[in-house]
């Protein structure tokens, strides 16, 4: 076993394999501008998607699990140099808070010409999602209470908008 060059212990196994899924963890949190620039199977980036969506803890672990998963079937090497690219980039820094203040502004104080305003700066946005989001945020406001819509659109604003 000792003079095998390619066997790997369990514990090694485990710690790659948990290496992989942290690395899908930071695929998770990257705009889907800096994703499409990454040529990733797409099976990986609907995973990748889905994550985004899933607020049940147990349903995202296993999510996560799933994206350690497949990244096993992908050289890592390539993610991990953009995303320490993307990290050193001043070009990939995320929209300016205050840009992202005036979209969530419009948006929610605005009518239908605001929302398609934002769809045509951010072509490729579902519009029923966006409806949707504004919609429950609109049902949550809660005094004292943070909204999960309103953080998700924040979010969609940071993603797409260019």
């Amino acid at each position: 076993m000792d003079n095998d060059p390619v066997y790997k212990s369990k514990t090694q196994i485990k710690k790659e394999a948990e290496a992989l899924q942290k690395l899908g963890e930071a695929l998770v949190k990257l705009p889907d501008r800096q994703l499409d620039g990454l040529d990733l199977p797409e099976k990986l980036r609907t995973a990748l998607a889905d994550a985004r969506s899933i607020t049940s803890h147990v349903a995202a672990r296993r999510q996560r699990q799933y994206i350690g998963a497949l990244m096993r079937d992908i050289d890592p090497v390539p993610i991990r140099l953009a995303l320490s690219r993307f990290a050193a980039d001043p070009g990939a820094v995320p929209v300016p808070e205050q840009q992202t203040s005036e979209w969530e502004q419009r948006l929610l104080s605005g009518g239908a010409e605001d929302i398609e305003a934002f769809l045509e700066a951010c072509p490729g946005l579902e519009r029923q999602r966006l409806r949707q989001l504004l919609s429950n945020i609109k049902k949550e406001k809660k005094p004292g209470k943070p909204s999960k819509s309103l953080a998700r659109l924040r979010q969609m604003i940071n993603d797409v908008t260019p």
